[in-house]
């Protein structure tokens, strides 16, 4: 039970506290009390609820004429009763199991639904819901849903678990109508060390170093505008590796970015450091702030006009047919110089059936440039010759099947041509110099732990 306290104050109760009224003068008569005594009595009594009872203005403005006296007067039953029925119902929903569903092969939601006595309405309510509960379209099996039905197996909250870092929440309003949430949970990142040396591939080394496969792709991609990992791995290469591994609740997870790298190729040491800016751009940079990835010239060719752009039919003029043209046509005079359009190794230079003289260069792990139709090649450029963004790698001709002077440009993204003149090219920018010392803050700690790899390497020698 809980209590309300009623005061009643007197003038001269008030004044007596200020101070401006003579002992004396708080001395209440004998009579005065005996009569409050029985007002309060006749209170308990008749069960007077002071708390809907109000002072009307005129009393409220006017001063009291009570002495201060003060009792406890029980509230009625009905406060407790909503309060133990609150902690009833909390206890409930607490001690409700939640039913756990494994998904299998042919599983759908309203399949999980019926096998749970769920209704159709409410599977159709879900399934509509809005763009977060169409997942539930694409369950898989081995996903996990968590169901809290009540006696009645009406659905009050449903949890669908797609994977380990994220869970789709839905929850029953108070109008009987659902809403639902995306839990996303945070995993704890841990940087760890791997060094390797190389002796027959880069594969066996990191095996041997007990780095995952996942982990030395990514190495390829950040290095492969400087190295040709088919080409240029020598025995003696090495490397090593900063990158994080995700946890949750202990359990690793899976492996995450790398972070720092560093590879000596041949006697050359290339490293790079993950950065992210402080307007949340993140990229692969030396440690001098250097881009790692390489750009791209939008036109391999200079003061020439486009005669035939990419498109997937085309009249081809010499075989009187239509045919994709996956590249494309720059009309210039027999020539004129065609420039490599980004850094990267010459896979291929000689002839090829109706591209005639071609050559196609190799840019990092993903990109290939390919240049057709040329009437002959720069001096020194040959398969296998590394070239630099604008250098002059052939003449523009007409070799193959051509009706002119022009050069045929192809650009392909993981084997796959793409549109030149509208293609997404990556960027090649610095470090802003704004964030320059924020960069140097940001990497240093993970430079420094490759750093250790020189040290241990050369002790290992010696």
């Amino acid at each position: 039970m809980s209590f309300q306290d009623l005061d009643f104050k007197s003038d001269r109760a008030r004044l007596s506290r200020s101070g401006n009224v003579a002992p004396a003068a708080r001395t209440f008569h004998p009579g005065l009390l005996i009569k409050l005594s029985l007002v309060a009595t006749l209170v308990m009594l008749l069960g007077f609820s002071v708390s809907n009872w109000q002072p009307s203005a005129k009393a409220a403005n006017s001063t009291p004429k009570l002495a201060r006296l003060h009792y406890s007067l029980e509230l009625p039953e009905p406060a407790e009763t909503l309060q133990q029925e609150i902690a009833q119902t909390v206890d409930e929903i607490e001690s409700t199991p939640w039913e756990s569903v494994t998904i299998k092969s042919g599983d759908t939601l309203a399949s999980i639904f019926a096998k749970k006595g769920i209704s159709p309405a409410t599977t159709h309510q879900i399934a509509r819901l809005n763009e977060q509960t169409k997942q539930l379209r694409y369950i898989k099996p081995g996903q996990e849903i968590q169901l809290l039905l009540d006696e009645e197996r009406n659905l009050r909250q449903m949890k669908y678990i797609p994977d380990i870092t994220r869970t789709l929440l839905i929850q029953r309003t108070e109008d009987q109508s659902f809403s639902s949430r995306i839990i996303n949970f945070q995993l704890d990142a841990y940087p760890v060390y791997r060094e390797g040396r190389i002796e027959n591939s880069l594969f066996e080394a990191a095996a041997n170093a007990d780095i995952p496969d996942d982990v030395i792709m990514d190495l390829v991609a950040i290095f492969g505008w400087d190295i040709d990992f088919s080409l240029d791995i020598r025995k003696g290469d090495r490397f090593g590796i900063v990158y994080e591994e995700l946890y949750k609740d202990d359990v690793k997870i899976r492996n995450g970015r790398i972070l720092a790298a560093e590879f000596t190729n041949d006697g050359k040491t290339y490293r790079a450091v993950y950065y992210t800016d402080p307007t949340g751009e993140s990229d692969y940079f030396s440690p001098d702030g250097k881009s790692m990835r390489k750009a791209f010239l939008r036109s391999p060719v200079e003061f020439s006009r486009i005669s035939s752009r990419f498109t997937s039919k085309r009249w081809h003029p010499l075989l009187s047919k239509w045919r994709s043209h996956k590249g494309v046509d720059y009309a210039a005079k027999r020539g004129t110089p065609v420039r490599a359009s980004g850094d990267g190794k010459v896979i291929f230079a000689g002839s090829k059936g109706g591209y005639g003289r071609l050559i196609v260069i190799r840019h990092g792990g993903r990109y290939t440039t390919a240049y057709g139709h040329l009437h002959r090649y720069a001096r020194g450029v040959r398969s296998g010759k590394k070239v630099k963004q604008g250098q002059i790698i052939g003449y523009v001709g007409s070799s193959g099947l051509a009706t002119g002077p022009h050069l045929h440009y192809e650009f392909r993204v993981n084997g796959t041509h793409r549109n030149p003149l509208t293609v997404k090219l990556p960027e090649a920018r610095p470090v802003h110099s704004a964030y320059e010392s924020h960069f140097k803050e940001n990497t240093q700690v993970y430079l420094s732990m490759l750093r250790l790899m020189d040290r241990t390497l050369a002790d290992n020698s010696q």
